[in-house]
């Protein structure tokens, strides 16, 4: 009587939730589904977590040259680009002014007074880090420079948050 009744259950379930098979090679198909990753919440219920990368810069690796980017997403993320503004603190422009022959391969007319790096597409947990070759042939005066990055600056990578592409670094040149 109990086994009739579970058997009963489950096919009364199948129907309503429309989980009928037609034969077990359909049940297999269910049972291979795609990996998803579940989280808990801490009432211990499930949270579907977005297969997305994440791109974030890390701001402060400019003072020694170096325009770096860390994706925190769950997959790769495509090529993309980071622009990097130089200012004083407070102000538009200030910064350097970098000789022409030295920018070659860092600009791009869609990010007017920008420097642009291009990002090569990043493995989940891993950091891309560009020497910027032009770095040790510039005469910093002394004072302080805030330089402002915006990760995937183009939008090309759907990320799981949108909201962490910018960060900010002042330096104080010696």
């Amino acid at each position: 009587m109990l086994r009739s009744l579970f058997v009963g259950g489950a096919a009364a379930a199948m129907a309503c939730f429309g989980l009928g098979f037609t034969h077990a090679a359909d049940a297999q198909q269910v049972t291979r589904a795609p990996n998803v990753n579940v989280a808990r919440t801490p009432t211990g219920g499930p949270v579907i977590v977005a297969q997305s990368p994440d791109l974030q810069p890390i701001p402060s690796r400019i003072a020694h040259g170096v325009v770096s980017v860390r994706n925190t997403g769950t997959v790769a993320s495509t090529a993309s680009i980071v622009t990097v503004n130089c200012h004083v603190p407070g102000q538009e422009g200030g910064c350097v002014d970098v000789p022409e022959r030295l920018l070659a391969g860092y600009t791009n007319p869609a990010y007017p007074n920008r420097l642009v790096v291009q990002v090569p597409a990043i493995q989940p947990g891993h950091v891309y880090n560009h020497d910027l070759t032009f770095w040790d042939d510039i005469v910093w005066p002394a004072g302080a420079y805030q330089f402002d990055f915006v990760a995937d600056a183009s939008a090309t990578n759907g990320e799981s948050n949108e909201g962490n592409n910018t960060g900010s670094f002042v330096w104080n040149a010696p």
